[in-house]
């Protein structure tokens, strides 16, 4: 996919992930908090470069950095993918968007000032509708996706089974340009 990088607003920038981010990827992705909440864990410096090299050799992925004083405090990206159809095959683009912040730099707008940046510049790509999906317990991540104009579409009771063997509620939301 083709972005203006980087992707700033004066205080935050959405860069592509590059080798050099595994060490800071790692920093932040092996605590306990960001791995409640994800579905592939990182735990050794290899798989944070494994995690890097995967993401960004395939050609419908974007992994990006998300820096705050020129420092890698998150991460942001997904997978675009070609939306269901009854009909004819669809030319456009729609995309699955997650982004993981370090627990040091919660609360201080990183999230959400990363997923503003990065939302217009896929819809200004082609992207059509972009997708992200959370658990019900993750309140500030649903609120970061409603303040950036995503929309809750539906609720899914006792979805997936959490590492700790609890049944977790999956809700999606959604963002149309």
């Amino acid at each position: 996919m083709e972005l203006p990088w980087p992707l700033t607003d004066g205080r935050i920038t959405v860069r592509p992930a590059a080798p050099a981010d595994a060490p800071a990827f790692l920093g932040y992705r092996r605590r306990p908090e960001c791995q409640a909440y994800v579905s592939r864990t990182v735990n050794t410096i290899e798989q944070a470069r494994t995690l890097i090299s995967d993401r960004t050799a395939e050609p419908d992925s974007l992994l990006c950095a998300v820096l705050l004083d020129d420092r890698v405090v998150g991460d942001i990206g997904g997978r675009r993918y070609r939306p269901e159809s009854l009909g004819p095959k669809p030319t456009d683009w729609d995309f699955y968007l997650g982004y993981t912040v370090d627990p040091d730099s919660w609360n201080r707008g990183v999230a959400s000032a990363a997923v503003s940046l990065l939302v217009p510049a896929l819809h200004g790509a082609g992207v059509r509708r972009i997708v992200a999906k959370t658990f019900a317990d993750n309140v500030a991540s649903i609120r970061v996706l409603a303040r950036n104009g995503f929309r809750l579409e539906a609720t899914e009771r006792a979805a997936v089974l959490g590492r700790d063997g609890r049944w977790l509620d999956d809700c999606t939301l959604a963002h149309l340009p």
